[in-house]
């Protein structure tokens, strides 16, 4: 499988070019993931530079004179993926003779009609249209979805029987920016101790913590048992450990025996371990 990248996603939405700079962090991740699999390709339209990003200013246009560290590095890291092939307009798959339409606009001989006919996803950037998708397309009476990717999450939840990410670098880039922070978990008694079902329980828990509209409301959710861990004994306490003997540890249920552990820094619930038979729970 390959993703087009979506030259309809850039119609001169963003007021300046630090705008459109800054909204390109979830595509640039996107496109690291992608990469960084060697049976995916990124194809795009030849003239991609050509594209608007302000109503006076197209990508090829772009300045950096003043922008930031990081904001530079996404310029250098779109150039890189627009300058260079592969092209799939060099050799179209969808018939340019024939008439494709999405929301009754014509869309022939776009990245749109073409990912219809091969069944790749689009990679898009911030518009709303958009954003983490499905698109309807039609075409003399046949209907086509195509997935419309733009951010991590949405590109690891659709694809990842492609990719391979692991589970830990799946929860990384899931919970990204959120009060959940798996980088902290360590290897002993991270995700791979977990059963895929187990894993599904986590994924599904995790996500409900860092839903939640605030740690008032974690703490009266019963589903979730987010409490102090409390061992009876400086002998059952499983993080006596000094790098953790200052911390308020707590823990938190991802099923019936399933239990997580971590602490609160400020806004973020830093992962440590997780516990599969509940007996550590048990004890404290």
């Amino acid at each position: 499988m390959d993703f087009l990248l979506n030259e309809k996603s850039l119609d001169g939405q963003f007021d300046n070019a630090d705008d459109f700079l800054e909204s390109l962090r979830p595509v640039i991740k996107c496109m690291e993931i992608l990469h960084a699999s060697s049976d995916v390709g990124i194809y795009k339209i030849q003239n991609f530079h050509e594209r608007r990003v302000t109503k006076k200013e197209r990508v090829c246009d772009l300045k950096v004179h003043g922008v930031s560290d990081e904001l530079l590095r996404f310029k250098l890291s779109l150039d890189r993926e627009t300058y260079k092939a592969p092209y799939w307009d060099a050799e179209p798959s969808h018939d340019i003779s024939q008439e494709f339409l999405w929301n009754g606009e014509d869309i022939t001989a776009t990245s749109l009609a073409e990912s219809a006919v091969t069944g790749n996803p689009l990679l898009s950037f911030k518009s709303d249209r958009f954003i983490d998708c499905m698109l309807i397309i039609s075409s003399d009476k046949k209907e086509y979805n195509v997935n419309s990717v733009h951010t991590p999450k949405y590109l690891v939840e659709k694809y990842n029987d492609i990719l391979k990410i692991d589970k830990k670098q799946m929860l990384l880039i899931r919970y990204a920016g959120t009060r959940v922070d798996c980088t902290t978990l360590e290897d002993n008694y991270g995700v791979s101790i977990l059963e895929k079902n187990e894993f599904t329980e986590l994924i599904s828990t995790l996500d409900k913590l860092a839903s939640h509209e605030s740690w008032e409301s974690i703490g009266r959710d019963d589903g979730l048992e987010y409490k102090k861990y409390s061992p009876s004994s400086s002998i059952d306490n499983w993080f006596r450990n000094a790098r953790y003997k200052e911390k308020t540890i707590m823990k938190f249920r991802f099923s019936s025996v399933l239990r997580g552990y971590g602490y609160r820094k400020g806004d973020k619930f830093r992962i440590l371990r997780l516990e599969r038979d509940h007996s550590i729970s048990d004890n404290g």
